[in-house]
């Protein structure tokens, strides 16, 4: 049953508040529907589970709770998670030791962002048992911040072009007369300075009615960086077994499902979309995506990271609808920072870089209270 009443007008009472995170956490925890004798007696509840019935039969009318066919136990649906996570469900940040624990392998890989990026999709799905994905920072528009002309035989010449995002991309050029390499080196030098922060569609302004070298040059710049803007991003999976082995997904139908989620191109431009226009912490759950993608029967917790709005990417975790998310919250919005922190040290503007970036990724915590 789906809700007849928009979760987010439900006033619901301290004990109906309190079913409902019972109800969500036990089926979380079993994947089994909940009876009202399970909750009285595992809980202490001090009423009858007569009245537990009643309080959870209420919260079916609302569409918060369900029930099978075969079961007189009651499952959340959708909406009765998406009540939880957002008016019921406490706010907590990742523990000491997993923090320390997270730091300390990261702190081994030293300023390597590919590696960052794997290792971070792979602790994030160990740490909560789902698929985790995240994909690699991009410019919402790309600048550009240096070039290198290189002769290699003739005329020929190998243009080597640098964004500010790290991106490099290279492309073969015939000069219609040889120019030697210190020439060559000056064309890229002045150009590096002309160039650096500037877009393509600027860039291609420079150009104009210049049938020059230079021009040419500017011309095959501007190419490569509309080329680079509509490549698709680049992203690293990790945990797919974990989300495969929960028990909604052992239903063929709905495990074919997930893969194609996972192996397609829609569910990361989706969070890439998603990430680029939030701040914090977004939960999807269900149908909450559905102008930009099937999500239903899954979860999606997903966190922009990087140096909003010149260089950013998303980290996410893909599960079913029945995901803890208040286990899952924490460590996307941890590993969030961190990848923020490399980031920044690595791209971010040049005087603030360095002072926010050697507390921030490269010490480890000294005590509980420093350095989160």
């Amino acid at each position: 049953m789906d809700a007849v009443v928009d979760p987010g007008r439900i006033e619901l009472t301290p004990r109906q508040k309190l079913v409902l995170g019972l109800v969500v956490r036990e089926y979380t925890r079993t994947a089994e529907p909940v009876g009202s004798k399970v909750l009285v007696e595992e809980f202490g509840l001090d009423v009858s589970p007569a009245t537990v019935r009643n309080e959870m039969a209420y919260l079916e009318q609302l569409g918060l709770l369900t029930h099978p066919h075969t079961s007189a136990g009651r499952v959340p649906t959708e909406w009765g998670y998406r009540y939880f996570v957002e008016n019921i469900m406490p706010r907590r940040g990742l523990a000491l030791a997993d923090r320390l624990r997270i730091r300390h392998q990261f702190h081994q890989l030293g300023l390597q962002l590919e590696q960052w990026l794997q290792l971070s999709a792979a602790i994030v799905a160990e740490m909560v048992r789902n698929a985790a994905v995240v994909t690699a920072p991009r410019a919402a528009q790309a600048r550009f911040k240096h070039l290198e002309l290189i002769s290699t035989y003739g005329n020929a010449i190998l243009l080597v072009l640098v964004l500010q995002d790290g991106t490099v991309q290279q492309q073969g050029l015939v000069a219609s007369e040889a120019l030697g390499q210190e020439a060559l080196s000056s064309i890229s030098d002045e150009l590096s300075r002309r160039c650096r922060g500037l877009t393509a569609a600027e860039i291609d302004a420079l150009a104009q009615d210049d049938f020059s070298f230079v021009g040419e040059v500017l011309r095959v710049v501007a190419q490569l960086m509309r080329r680079g803007e509509s490549s698709a991003t680049e992203a690293y999976w990790e945990g797919v077994s974990y989300l495969l082995a929960q028990p909604e997904f052992r239903d063929a139908q709905r495990a074919q499902k997930a893969l194609g989620l996972l192996e397609g191109n829609d569910l990361v431009s989706a969070l890439v979309a998603g990430a680029a226009a939030s701040e914090g912490i977004t939960v999807l759950i269900g149908g909450q995506f559905q102008d930009r993608l099937d999500l239903s029967s899954h979860g999606l917790v997903f966190s922009r990271y990087g140096v909003p709005p010149e260089l950013t990417g998303a980290l996410g975790v893909l599960g079913p609808v029945r995901m803890h998310y208040e286990e899952v919250i924490p460590v996307v919005q941890y590993v969030a920072e961190l990848l923020s922190d490399l980031v920044w040290h690595m791209f971010g503007p040049g005087e603030g870089r360095a002072a926010r970036a050697e507390p921030g990724w490269a010490q480890a915590e000294q005590s509980a209270g420093g350095g989160v």
